[in-house]
């Protein structure tokens, strides 16, 4: 049921994208969704698309006449979101193998621990951070350092959540380490968190890839299993997830140190 569920999703968001986008998305091989990991399940490749069109089409909204300068993607396993920007940008990644999956495609990859990124200060453009910073110990530093390296914008997307989860440490054994989350915010509590670095949120969406366009009986099984398995996720796959343009917050005149980050020498 979740891949007729996601799959009748998918095929609606492709058929209001463009020619060019759906021939990139659906040009995809989603088995290599990760990079360096084997994504077997064909409902999950389908839920993968889905979330791929949607933060597609929330970049293009964030920037309708395209960007300029220096774009680096962080988490990066395909490139395909910076292809869709028609950017070479910066790809990176802790994973070997996703590096090496990365350069084999021809982008410029770098591989690094995102919490100490090898740029200088105020080099970067825009950064794009998707599905990535639940996986981190230490999400405000993460934020920090992107808003070091970053002149302009942050692009992100977590998992969407009624109730902010700390996770044990292999909390699910049956998952490669890669996969596993640390902290997963509900909004609210995400909106604070942006307190606490350089950046303010200037545009959101949630974007829904089971559960939202599937036929009456889909909706009724995953509002059941929302109500008495899991009130986020449907066969252990997020139901949505939240995205999210963040700007460099302007310095307050009475305060010129308020919402900028004193770095640290190093």
């Amino acid at each position: 049921m979740r891949e007729r569920n996601a799959s009748r999703i998918l095929e609606a968001k492709l058929a209001a994208a463009d020619a060019e986008t759906r021939a990139l998305v659906t040009g995809e091989d989603e088995r290599r969704h990760y990079g360096d990991l084997d994504l077997d399940d064909p409902g999950l490749q389908n839920v993968a698309r889905s979330f791929t069109l949607d933060r597609i089409r929330f970049i293009r909204e964030v920037f309708p006449g395209g960007v300029s300068g220096t774009v680096v993607d962080l988490g990066d396993t395909n490139g395909i979101f910076l292809r869709s920007l028609g950017k070479k940008g910066i790809g990176v990644n802790l994973s070997g193998p996703a590096v090496r999956s990365l350069r084999a495609r021809g982008l410029e990859t770098l591989q690094a621990d995102i919490g100490s990124l090898p740029f200088r200060d105020d080099s970067v453009d825009v950064v794009l951070l998707f599905e990535t910073l639940e996986h981190v110990p230490d999400p405000i530093r993460v934020l920090r350092e992107i808003g070091r390296v970053s002149r302009r914008s942050l692009v992100l997307s977590i998992p969407l959540v009624g109730r902010t989860a700390i996770h044990g440490e292999r909390y699910d054994p049956g998952r490669p380490a890669a996969q596993h989350h640390i902290f997963e915010f509900s909004v609210p509590d995400f909106r604070e968190i942006v307190t606490h670095t350089p950046f303010e949120i200037e545009r959101d969406r949630v974007a829904t890839v089971l559960g939202g366009g599937g036929g009456a009986l889909d909706r009724l099984v995953i509002s059941l299993w929302s109500v008495f398995r899991e009130p986020d996720m449907f066969c252990g796959c997020f139901r949505r997830f939240y995205l999210c343009h963040l700007v460099r917050k302007e310095p307050d005149p009475e305060d010129p140190g308020k919402g900028r980050l004193v770095t640290p020498c190093r």
